[in-house]
């Protein structure tokens, strides 16, 4: 890191003014189209895959959605923390756009009540442990230990404690940072860094608990001590891709254009290629240790992804989001033209999404067994593999495309004011970064 400093450029624009505004209207706009497409196409569709709801596919649909968006800010809060708690320079420069990423939690869980509300209300086709064939000692005596926990009424109420610990954890570290602006005080800079240390322990906690609850109890029998970590690292992909290009839509606007620049990309960049690589990691050790424990309640979640049609997504995954952004992001200079680094900001969100599908979706068919005379719903990732089809609808991306108009909104609204740290110690250093 250089040690020159540098001032704001005379000429630079650091009011958001109409720019928040407009991506709400925008993000609003996506939100409601795409919603009512979604409604339309799962009510003309019908009941399948062992489901009695013709909305199944729908809320699955839903909990993809929402974990995507959930990930775009959890590692922009992730990223303000530890800039306070390593006592951080460059990130200064982009923080107050992280902070306003970071702060559209309240939104986010908010709209996570699409599929809490249904699952209080009795809705059963979403998480098996609500239904009430999950409860057969005989077909799911692995299952039993676990649902005191995975009820719909101790489900919600976590649900509401993490929204509030994100809610407040971005809520106090952007409120004394905009305070900061105000009085010029350097040592909220230090309180702030105290904080760090705390929140970021809560910070990890929160987020484990958050995968297990939302994403892995969709496939209940199923377990991994080290997917919440896999879940972190894959959220940070796309955060920081979300990041470059909401940067670049600032600049486009006129604002910041002296303030942000190539060095900043290219750090950016780099968070990107570290994190495309630590979730490469994460996710072949949650596999290697899994597959050579050869453990049945562990190797079946696998089993339904390498073999029948999954087993092509699989490969997609392997080699479009790891594969070849990490070949190509290791360039100095992938990261510093700014085109670059868009295209791969794009590629990486649309995987993004396609790793979190194909986390859930192979969890969508349910098996459908008889037994003296009774049907009996067996759950997810049960049966022959050949037989489970990826199935894809229309309703899985028109889901998804809603839901982020809903968190672009959210952003837009966090968008006021300056948008950059004016009075921020590190600010001067933040400008004249250079990266060795």
């Amino acid at each position: 890191m250089s040690s020159l400093q540098k001032t704001l450029h005379p000429d630079e624009k650091i009011k958001a003014g109409k720019i928040g505004g407009t991506l709400t209207k925008a993000g609003l706009g996506i939100a409601v189209v795409f919603l009512l497409v979604s409604i339309v196409l799962t009510l003309t569709g019908t009941a399948n895959s062992g489901h009695d709801s013709k909305w199944a596919r729908f809320f699955h649909a839903y909990v993809i959605g929402w974990s995507y968006i959930f990930t775009l800010s959890l590692g922009m809060l992730w990223l303000v923390i530890l800039h306070y708690l390593v006592r951080g320079r460059w990130v200064t420069a982009v923080r107050r756009i992280a902070e306003a990423m970071a702060s559209a939690f309240p939104v986010i869980f908010i709209a996570g009540l699409g599929f809490i509300i249904p699952l209080l209300a009795g809705y059963k086709d979403l998480y098996y442990w609500a239904h009430p064939d999950a409860h057969n000692h005989e077909l799911n005596h692995h299952l039993l230990h676990k649902l005191g926990w995975l009820s719909p009424t101790f489900f919600a109420v976590r649900f509401v404690i993490y929204g509030v610990a994100f809610s407040a954890l971005a809520g106090y570290f952007s409120k004394k940072s905009r305070e900061q602006d105000e009085t010029g005080d350097p040592k909220i800079s230090e309180t702030l860094r105290i904080a760090s240390a705390p929140a970021m322990i809560l910070f990890a906690i929160v987020t484990c608990m958050v995968a297990f609850d939302v994403l892995m109890s969709i496939a209940p029998k199923w377990f991994s001590t080290i997917y919440g970590v896999a879940f972190w690292g894959s959220g940070c992909v796309a955060s920081f891709a979300a990041l470059a290009l909401l940067v670049l839509f600032i600049q486009r606007s006129g604002r910041l254009k002296h303030s942000i620049n190539a060095e900043h990309y290219h750090d950016i960049g780099k968070w990107m290629f570290a994190f495309t690589f630590f979730w490469a990691y994460t996710a072949f050790s949650q596999f290697m240790l899994q597959w050579y424990g050869n453990m049945p309640e562990e190797t079946h979640w696998y089993k339904y992804r390498m073999f029948g049609e999954w087993q092509y997504v699989s490969i997609a995954l392997l080699v479009c989001y790891w594969a070849f952004p990490f070949v190509f992001l290791l360039s100095r200079w992938t990261k510093r033209i700014v085109p670059a680094l868009m295209f791969f900001a794009v590629w990486q969100l649309v995987f993004h999404w396609l790793d979190l599908y194909w986390n859930v979706m192979p969890s969508y068919d349910w098996q459908v067994v008889y037994h003296d005379g009774a049907r009996i719903v067996a759950g997810p990732l049960t049966g022959n593999p050949d037989l489970h089809h990826i199935g894809a609808s229309p309703v899985d991306v028109t889901v998804w495309l809603a839901l982020v108009g809903i968190w672009i909104a959210a952003v837009g609204r966090n968008l006021t004011g300056n948008l950059i740290p004016i009075k921020d110690p590190t600010l001067p250093l933040s400008l004249a970064h250079e990266v060795q």
